[in-house]
């Protein structure tokens, strides 16, 4: 009873300060978590649960302190994520980090928590992206989009605005095609920092793979996770079972093969278009 009162009035606390290095009075940034990333809506909520309760770790899964537009502004470089840290020390305190923002932050992320392990949670892109669409409420099947037609949240926003992936792509599809790319790079490029686990490999034997991950992070597993591994820790899509070529037509599915074709070759995804094309920007 006492610990959850002294646990009540700490966070009191903190909420009752601004953002602000007077913040890590009450929480300090933890300096070797276990940091989940992945591009968003790849599998890396489920994994960061069920790894986080295995281990018996606390968790904060999601970080809107980075969502945008502070996102924005640490990778144009007009803010640090050090600073972020700084201010908003709490979901940074916890043994486990889950955002998939950071995917897209690692050099700064990695110099803020040079001593933490590293997670890269993959996913086939084309069930990554007919998940994001999903989420959106966007159909995947248009050659171009008119975002007013679509409410999107603000923290969603920037995944559709070229410049920040660095291509000159316009139409939708490809954009997200080209952010696949960019989240898989951060694991290319980093790849002897982190450790990697597929989404698909994760559905083929859950509990197993988590136990494996356990060990390959370092990690003691003190929980049976076996009665959890089939909870639902994200709304499932709509067109989850729709087939690739119904959900994005052909052009879009040729277009985003095309795109990720060599990455995902890497990976282990066949393609299902004969004779892609790059639909180019």
């Amino acid at each position: 009873m006492f610990r959850t009162l002294f646990a009540a009035l700490r966070r009191r606390a903190y909420d009752a300060l601004p953002p602000g290095p007077w913040r890590t009075l009450i929480y300090r940034p933890n300096p070797k978590p276990v940091i989940v990333i992945g591009n968003q809506k790849s599998g890396t909520s489920a994994i960061a649960h069920l790894l986080a309760d295995h281990a018996g770790l606390a968790k904060s899964i999601d970080v809107p302190a980075v969502w945008p537009p502070t996102f924005t502004r640490i990778a144009r470089r007009y803010e640090t994520l050090l600073d972020v840290v700084r201010a908003h020390p709490l979901p940074f305190s916890n043994d486990l980090i889950k955002e998939p923002y950071l995917t897209f932050l690692y050099s700064p992320l990695r110099s803020a928590f040079p001593k933490a392990r590293y997670l890269f949670v993959l996913r086939d892109p084309r069930d990554n992206i007919r998940s994001i669409l999903d989420r959106l409420g966007i159909p995947g099947d248009r050659d171009s989009l008119s975002y007013d037609e679509y409410d999107l949240p603000p923290a969603w926003k920037p995944t559709f605005v070229p410049e920040i992936w660095s291509t000159d792509r316009h139409e939708y599809v490809e954009i997200l095609a080209e952010r696949w790319n960019s989240a898989v790079d951060t694991y290319l490029t980093h790849k002897k920092e982190m450790q990697c686990i597929r989404y698909e490999d994760f559905l083929a034997d859950k509990a197993g793979v988590i136990s494996r991950l356990a060990r390959r992070l370092e990690l003691e597993g003190v929980h049976d996770i076996s009665d959890r591994v089939d909870v639902a820790f994200q709304p499932r899509g709509s067109n989850r079972d729709v087939p690739w070529n119904e959900f994005f037509g052909e052009k879009n599915l040729r277009g985003i093969e095309a795109i990720c074709h060599d990455r995902m070759e890497h990976f282990g995804y066949e393609v299902s278009c004969v004779g892609i094309d790059d639909p180019g920007p």
